[in-house]
């Protein structure tokens, strides 16, 4: 069997250097130069049900930045593993089950009120970068979306009112390039604060009253201010009700309940206001597992609150009474009536996690696994060799082409045995195309027998 000549349907004649699993896998030297250790069936002839493997598929190629500044923009940025947001799509890899599982989610937020996802994998796997192209999805399906990345340090994730309020100041919108709650609160006409109104769970909430305050223009800002960080100016106070106290925001203290609530208002109003609903994403919520003793309750009270917002009683594993109130004002957990509210956060695996089981089920919850396929990796190449080409101002040749089609093999072969994520398969595409950039006299060949010897 070694040393016999076999046709394989994709790379051609070649032959055979070495056999592997009973004779179930070969390795082979092909003529045009290239290695590969594929399975026997794949090759012409070996069985009458072998199908021929599908060809890394030529897709047109991505739109490219306007000029070569900004594709050594772009370069420099996936050097190290991250897709810049403006090319997001084009640049993701697979992910076809959990992109529908995310659009799924957004359709039912919609259309029944609420839906849930945590993203959970090891570092590298393309969390922030799957929390990114929700974002470019939620604002695509008409959403206002709300994100933020937590931090230890500066936003851990015990503190559930700096998270409400770093969310709502990052507030996108899907028909303007502003941030925050200002534009939302313009569109808010009478007809919209009546109904408003009608849906609120409460007499005299921090939502209403601000929308109030924007019926007029003088201090506008302070009452935005207010809404998105708890902080009162002494004349803020006239417009409440004699005998009503004002409702202040509580940034100490059981404050999930009120956190929650007010997201789910703002979803109502984004309804209201003709959005389809609002997109809260919070990304690196495994800093969970770094937290003391006594600061993890208060964590999951916070996530398990708006995951309750969310789903209401299309749920059965959180209970309302689980969410102590306020010593001030009790608050309910959802707004009311007629909300659309998605919420999504990623953690990374670890021993000591939120407990997502205790939360979600199973469809909720997306785990990111290294299954790339060999196509869908030389996709990812065919892409970033027209990014690099311009970046350096050369024209893409049969080295570059071999490169696509040879080294997606490998790098695929890398993630299924461990060796590399995501990010590192994107690193180390970068690296190929430089090498064949700066050394016109390297050999494809021995670039990919020291990819091969670098992965195996």
């Amino acid at each position: 069997m070694i040393g016999e000549r076999v046709e394989h349907p994709h790379y051609g004649r070649g032959q055979v250097l070495a056999i592997y699993k009973g004779g179930s896998e070969w390795l082979v030297r092909f003529d045009n130069g290239l290695r590969f250790r594929r399975p026997r069936r794949e090759f012409n002839g070996q069985s009458e049900v072998a199908r021929a493997i599908a060809p890394i598929p030529v897709v047109p190629a991505a739109p490219l930045p306007k000029s070569r500044f900004g594709a050594r923009s772009l370069i420099e940025a996936l050097r190290f593993g991250i897709a810049p947001t403006a090319h997001v799509r084009e640049l993701t890899v697979g992910l076809d089950k959990e992109r529908e599982s995310l659009k799924a989610a957004l359709n039912e937020a919609h259309a029944k009120g609420g839906a849930v996802r945590a993203i959970i994998g090891e570092y590298g796997y393309g969390k922030s970068h799957l929390v990114e192209l929700t974002a470019e999805e939620a604002l695509g399906r008409n959403f206002l979306v709300a994100a933020t990345s937590l931090d230890l340090l500066e936003l851990p994730p015990h503190r559930a009112f700096d998270i409400y309020s770093s969310l709502v100041c990052s507030l996108r919108y899907p028909d303007s390039d502003e941030r925050g709650l200002g534009p939302l609160l313009e569109a808010a006409d009478a007809r919209v604060r009546n109904q408003l109104a009608a849906r609120a769970a409460l007499s005299l909430e921090p939502l209403q009253l601000a929308l109030t305050a924007f019926a007029e223009p003088r201090q506008r800002k302070a009452w935005q201010a207010w809404l998105a960080g708890g902080r009162r100016t002494p004349g803020m106070a006239r417009l409440v009700p004699p005998g009503q106290k004002f409702p202040n925001l509580y940034q100490v203290g059981h404050n999930a309940r009120q956190m929650a609530y007010l997201l789910s208002g703002l979803s109502v109003l984004a309804r209201l206001c003709n959005y389809s609903g609002l997109a809260v994403l919070i990304d690196e919520a495994e800093n969970y597992s770094l937290l003391t003793a006594q600061q993890r309750p208060k964590a999951g009270l916070f996530f398990g609150a708006v995951i309750y917002a969310a789903l209401q009683e299309r749920q059965d594993r959180l209970r309302d009474s689980a969410f102590p109130q306020h010593r001030w004002r009790d608050y309910p957990l959802a707004y009311g009536q007629g909300q659309a509210l998605f919420f999504l956060f990623t953690v990374t695996r670890s021993d000591d996690n939120l407990p997502l089981e205790a939360w979600l089920t199973p469809e909720q919850i997306l785990e990111l696994e290294p299954h790339h396929t060999p196509q869908e990796i030389g996709q990812f190449l065919q892409t970033l060799q027209g990014y690099h080409a311009q970046a350096y101002g050369y024209e893409p040749g049969e080295r570059q082409g071999q490169i696509r089609r040879a080294a997606a093999e490998h790098l695929a072969q890398g993630m299924r045995m461990g060796k590399l994520s995501i990010r590192g398969v994107v690193r180390l595409a970068v690296e190929l195309y430089d090498l064949l950039y700066l050394y016109p006299d390297y050999q494809v060949t021995e670039l990919l027998e020291e990819l091969r010897q670098q992965l195996y």
